[in-house]
């Protein structure tokens, strides 16, 4: 079986590999890459019957990276790999492409299990947080406006571009923005979306 493994973390691939080797019976061919574009080169030449992919890639990474890899290689069973396991974060994955989300903190167990539902072409999520847990908070500090101007935050968007995909005028916008970042208890846009992202709402 042909496996690729996309992480920046060398010791996490190595540690992976193992694991993987260890929970599985049958022979595994397991490419490496520590990029999105070296994982992507390697697609081009290869067919993999699963991608695992690290979601915190630099350069080409999260849903961009995960819709690129899903392109080059649409009968792999694509599975995200992530330190987040927020709700949000889960589902945003499988709605983009992703068969299968799996925690960097699961143990071989859980990857034995989520392997096989996805070479048996399921979908392989883990199970639901505890209640309180981080992946469900952010409804209960904004409101749905507010999450959807957080949303283009994190997307990177000026005020003016979130103002023309929202329809609202600049001055709106703003308010907004002050908002939430006063809920969130955060000083600046970048610090609201790296908290956002820790969390897993998007």
């Amino acid at each position: 079986m042909n496996i690729l493994l996309v992480d920046d973390h060398a010791l996490f691939r190595e540690g992976f590999k193992l694991m993987l080797q260890r929970c599985w019976t049958m022979p595994l061919h397991v490419v490496e890459a520590a990029t999105a574009e070296i994982g992507l080169e390697a697609a081009a030449h290869t067919r993999f019957d699963v991608i695992f992919l690290d979601m915190g890639l630099p350069g080409l990474g999260g849903i961009e990276g995960l819709c690129a890899f899903r392109q080059a290689q649409p009968e792999a069973g694509l599975v995200v790999l992530s330190a987040t396991e927020g709700t949000q974060a889960i589902r945003q994955a499988l709605r983009y492409g992703a068969q299968g989300y799996i925690p960097k903190s699961a143990d071989s167990a859980t990857l034995r299990e989520a392997l096989q539902r996805i070479l048996d072409g399921e979908i392989y999520e883990p199970p639901p947080a505890m209640p309180g847990g981080e992946g469900g908070e952010i409804e209960a500090i904004l409101t749905p406006r507010q999450i959807e101007v957080l949303a283009e935050l994190c997307a990177g968007r000026t005020n003016r571009e979130i103002g023309a995909h929202l329809t609202m005028g600049d001055d709106t916008v703003r308010a907004h923005v002050t908002a939430l970042l006063k809920r969130l208890g955060v000083r600046s846009r970048t610090e609201a979306a790296l908290l956002a992202k820790r969390r897993g709402w998007f």
